[in-house]
């Protein structure tokens, strides 16, 4: 069986790149894979829809009238452009808290056209509000004050936040199999690639989950689609799929992880969830493993649309097309 993802310069082999697929249904079920399933690995910022739902444990969200697009920005990766920046911060307005109360660590926007508006500022060009992360920490601030927990510590595995978070984990997909710490300082936990596909196959349908945690995921996966704007930003994947493909939800780890849950209006064989994790961190190889297993999974309509979105090209610095990426994923049904 195939699973990998090759990067072609002109004609020549450049890379090759091995990745591994689940899909699974929403009660657990394999549908099909390729690769390895049962891979562990963090899952980075795809665990973010699962984290967000302490909002809902907690009651922060009616306690702090927490929006859709406040929603979807907690379970976004977002690129730091105003917009994502005023709605972190005015979430930690109404909290009664400042940009210092944020863990996450500061880095430039990652928005280029942002970027350039603040160097021609003069204001610093790193803040944790530009923090690609700077929406779920605010998030997991509002559900720690509903808990009557400190914010200071909020990042603790043992703070009663994170416990409840890994316990969200737990009821929906089962036990991780580890615990490590995110880029913006948050636990993430380690799961099996099927249990990250089962986390978006309940995404796409909430009537599977626990019945305590359904309206939360429905919540969270209907902020993302209807504000995929927030989730990523102009020209990010997971805000792409969703503009370009009824029925999606979808979002993106960091090395090399991705996972989307399918809806029954995309035309799938019943609600779905994929999780793709290219092995050795390659973004690029993630996103024509996708876009693969997407078109083989929604058909050949879905799978030219996909491939009109010209993802798929290299180019260099100039906008010379150079190459380009083919993925060779056999998926094996159950």
């Amino acid at each position: 069986m195939r699973s990998r993802v090759v990067a072609y310069r002109g004609e020549h082999v450049e890379t090759e790149h091995r990745v591994s697929v689940a899909v699974v249904r929403p009660d657990g079920a394999l549908y099909a894979w390729a690769g390895d399933p049962t891979a562990t690995t963090p899952l980075r910022s795809a665990a973010k829809p699962a984290q967000a739902l302490a909002l809902f444990e907690s009651g922060a969200r009616e306690r702090f009238a927490i929006s859709d697009e406040e929603l979807a920005l907690a379970c976004a990766s977002h690129q730091g452009s105003p917009r994502h920046v005023a709605l972190a911060a005015g979430l930690l307005a109404r909290l009664g808290l400042s940009e210092d109360a944020l863990a996450c660590g500061a880095h430039q926007p990652l928005d280029e056209p942002s970027l350039i508006a603040r160097a021609r500022s003069g204001e610093p060009l790193r803040t944790q509000l530009f923090n690609n992360c700077s929406g779920k920490h605010a998030g997991m601030l509002a559900s720690a004050l509903a808990l009557g927990a400190p914010t200071d510590g909020y990042l603790d595995p043992r703070h009663p936040l994170q416990v409840a978070i890994r316990g969200i984990h737990q009821a929906l997909i089962g036990p991780p199999r580890g615990l490590t710490i995110d880029g913006c300082s948050a636990p993430c936990w380690v799961f099996e690639l099927r249990q990250l596909a089962r986390l978006y196959a309940l995404l796409a349908a909430p009537d599977a989950a626990p019945p305590e945690l359904a309206p939360g995921l429905r919540a969270a996966r209907d902020a993302m689609r209807a504000h995929p704007d927030l989730v990523g930003g102009d020209g990010v994947l997971d805000t792409v799929l969703m503009r370009a493909v009824p029925g999606l939800v979808c979002k993106r780890g960091a090395d090399g992880v991705y996972a989307v849950g399918i809806l029954d209006d995309a035309g799938a064989a019943g609600p779905l969830g994929v999780a793709v994790k290219a092995h050795d961190g390659s973004a690029d190889a993630r996103t024509a493993a996708t876009l693969a297993v997407l078109g083989k999974l929604l058909g050949p309509d879905v799978a030219a649309r996909l491939d009109a979105l010209g993802l798929l090209t290299r180019t260099n610095w100039r906008g010379t097309v150079v190459g380009h990426w083919v993925a060779e994923v056999e998926l094996r049904l159950a």
